[in-house]
């Protein structure tokens, strides 16, 4: 198990004792994770948090490790940084309109077929590499034969 998981179980676990609360979120490392519970699980760590049932609530911190997933919550910020927010030169650009039409454009397909040339060629004469060509193998019944 990677070092990232075991640390979010451990926070899961350290949260629900401290503050009697299973967590949709945690920070760790910097880093803001989105928690997933599967099956039921969620109401079985509030059910036994009610009930101050330890030994069921340790009991169900060892499965805690298959019962839920997690995926890093990306920042509102960051993600419209990268999306391009407050580029107004581009908007600019391509407001102009274009001086030449766009000649039509023809579709192919992505077969095999359509990438090979539309016309044979003629083979040449001539033998594509320089000098003899080599004489084909001889077959294996008649080197046994001259044995």
């Amino acid at each position: 198990m990677a070092r990232v998981d075991v640390n979010i179980l451990k926070e899961i676990a350290r949260i629900v004792q401290s503050r009697a609360k299973v967590p949709d979120r945690i920070q760790l490392q910097k880093r803001t994770f989105l928690i997933t519970y599967l099956e039921d699980h969620r109401q079985r760590i509030e059910e036994a948090l009610r009930r101050h049932d330890g030994d069921r609530l340790n009991m169900l911190f060892g499965q805690l490790e298959s019962k839920v997933k997690y995926q890093v919550v990306r920042r509102a910020g960051a993600a419209a940084q990268k999306a391009g927010v407050g580029r107004s030169t581009q908007t600019t650009k391509s407001a102009r309109p274009k001086a030449s039409p766009k000649k039509p454009t023809t579709r192919h397909s992505s077969s095999p077929q359509s990438k090979r040339p539309a016309t044979v060629h003629k083979k040449s004469s001539k033998p594509t590499k320089s000098g003899p060509r080599k004489a084909p193998p001889k077959s294996q019944g008649a080197r046994k034969r001259g044995r």
